[in-house]
């Protein structure tokens, strides 16, 4: 998958809520106090934000409990094993169930749970 860079502030401009999104991008992201991280990027599929983009920017580095793990997890829709290799690029394009919440610090939105939509993706 071709990364694209990118700095950003995070949050997305969605509310709070459920949504059906398809995966566009993860990019690689800087932040001055954080350091390195990923900018998950879904684009949202239906209702009144449809077109608009859910993010959540985690660590690069996914480990079984943290957000960078959880979202990739979502997106395959099954547990990470540790020293797996992950390659995300066949997952583009599909539909996810989002929960988007209120980010920390009053800083707009982001992506708490990703949620593959069986249904849509031709798994059931």
């Amino acid at each position: 998958m071709t990364m694209q860079f990118k700095v950003g502030a995070g949050g997305s401009t969605v509310p709070e809520g459920f949504y059906k999104g398809t995966f566009s991008v993860v990019e690689e992201t800087e932040h001055e106090e954080y350091g390195a991280g990923c900018k998950w990027i879904f684009e949202v599929t239906e209702g009144e934000h449809k077109g608009e983009q859910a993010t959540r920017i985690t660590s690069p580095d996914p480990t079984l409990k943290n957000a960078c793990g959880r979202v990739i997890a979502g997106i395959m829709g099954e547990s990470l094993k540790i020293g797996a290799k992950v390659d995300l690029e066949s997952f583009v394009g599909r539909e996810y169930l989002l929960q988007v919440e209120a980010a920390p610090k009053g800083e707009g939105t982001r992506i708490s749970t990703v949620m593959p939509n069986w249904k849509d993706n031709g798994e059931g």
